[in-house]
């Protein structure tokens, strides 16, 4: 079974026009912006997008939740960014403004009482099936369900059972009862709270005092100053920075990479990230991406863990090589190593455009800023990371079978290297 898809939705521009939208059933035109909705594939195991024209998806309710559930966003222009976290931000509110109305409705209108027709059914509190004969409850509070009174009650103490609909169907003894268990709780409830009170304020006050901060070391912001990498949890002077920093850095690397795609050509891009030590192969989008980042920020160096070239992607630089015939490299970084020289044009181009460039290029680059990480993501999360995995100095594979030249009782012992630099070899007993 597939686990979970990264992110609900996926944003990009169209690669080609083949693809047709899944809500007007009208082709996509290449290079328009579409929505893809991440669902169970049924032709692999994995997770596929049904591709939609934005206006599409945006003209419907309650589809984005989140910006963090986009995976892709900040490869986008910048208008079509603050399109969709304006639409995440407006869906947000609107279920946000629906929870509390709901919330706020008489409990009476989402429960019903009544006399369990058959033994089917079970708690949603403890589980247990209700017993045909006895009185549940359904409700719709923590979703639909039954419930024994009560189960219920011990959930919803202050709610009143007799206003229930289904009140008026219950036997006089059933009424009786359910009573006699609403006074108990409320007895019950009532010398609970007379032995609180009698809790000193000073017993209060020093457990307060000694409650320690389980993280101080993101509590100021958390602000990296290499990468720029910034978690949102600083001012709004400090948001509103970011915010225009990220938008005037956007609108410069789109200017440039609509200026490579005009005057250079596809093989001219791959002779300049070839020059540069950078990955030259992909499609034309990946090459202007890549051209763009090393032209601005500088060329990167390789990956620490298998020598392979680097790329940027959803906030952050990860690794496209491989660590052994079977296992891909999933190093990751917001820290870069960059190539404190001029990025290089090879001498065989003769190009204009690239040429008038290379003249007003400077040596020292800036740094890029990276999209603030949403506040979940960022306790404990490392600016650096390999994506290693627990150890296995202590795993033992148990081999079963007997091979033609082995006895019964004897046993094979191998020590077999594991692909990943820095761990142990496995022993298989």
């Amino acid at each position: 079974m597939a686990a979970a898809p990264p992110k609900a939705w996926k944003a990009e521009y169209a690669k080609s026009g083949r693809s047709s939208c899944k809500s007007c059933k009208s082709p996509i035109a290449k290079d328009a912006l579409r929505l893809g909705k991440m669902v169970q594939a049924t032709q692999f195991d994995g997770f596929m997008p049904m591709w939609n024209h934005a206006k599409c998806i945006l003209n419907k309710k309650n589809q984005i939740k989140s910006v963090d559930d986009v995976e892709g966003i900040d490869a986008l222009r910048w208008d079509d960014q603050e399109k969709i976290r304006n639409y995440a931000a407006n869906s947000s509110t609107t279920s946000t403004a629906t929870a509390t109305a709901s919330s706020t409705a008489p409990i009476s209108d989402k429960c019903a009482i009544e006399v369990a027709q058959s033994a089917r059914a079970s708690c949603r509190r403890c589980s247990e099936k209700i017993a045909k004969g006895t009185v549940r409850v359904s409700s719709k509070l923590d979703g639909q369900g039954w419930y024994h009174v009560s189960c219920f009650l011990e959930m919803s103490p202050t709610a009143s059972v007799e206003k229930f609909p289904g009140w008026e169907t219950l036997s006089h003894d059933d009424r009786g009862a359910i009573i006699d268990v609403v006074k108990k709780g409320a007895a019950s409830k009532q010398e609970t709270s007379s032995k609180g009170s009698k809790r000193k304020i000073g017993d209060i006050d020093m457990r307060n005092s000694k409650a320690p901060n389980l993280d101080g070391s993101t509590s100021e912001g958390a602000a990296r100053s290499k990468g720029k990498l910034v978690v949102p949890c600083e001012p709004n002077s400090s948001s509103a920075d970011l915010h225009q920093k990220l938008k005037e850095q956007s609108d410069t690397l789109w200017k440039l990479k609509d200026e490579l795609k005009k005057h250079v050509s596809t093989a001219e891009l791959r002779d300049m990230l070839e020059v540069n030590e950078q990955d030259p192969s992909g499609p034309e989008r990946d090459l202007l991406e890549r051209c763009a980042d090393g032209m601005l920020f500088g060329a990167l160096g390789t990956c620490p863990v298998c020598n392979s070239c680097l790329y940027y992607y959803g906030g952050h630089y990860q690794c496209n090589g491989h660590v052994s015939e079977w296992s891909k490299c999933t190093y990751m970084t917001t820290e870069p190593v960059r190539m404190k020289k001029k990025w290089k044009i090879p001498d065989e181009i003769k190009n204009d455009y690239l040429t008038k460039w290379f003249k007003s290029q400077k040596v020292k680059k800036p740094e890029r800023v990276l999209p603030p990480i949403s506040p979940q993501k960022s306790v404990g999360q490392s600016p650096q990371q390999s994506l290693v995995g627990e150890a296995l100095d202590k795993l033992r594979v148990c081999i079963v079978g007997q091979s033609k030249d082995m006895s019964g009782s004897r046993s094979l012992n191998l020590l077999v290297p594991t692909s990943v630099p820095g761990l142990p070899k496995i022993l298989i007993v």
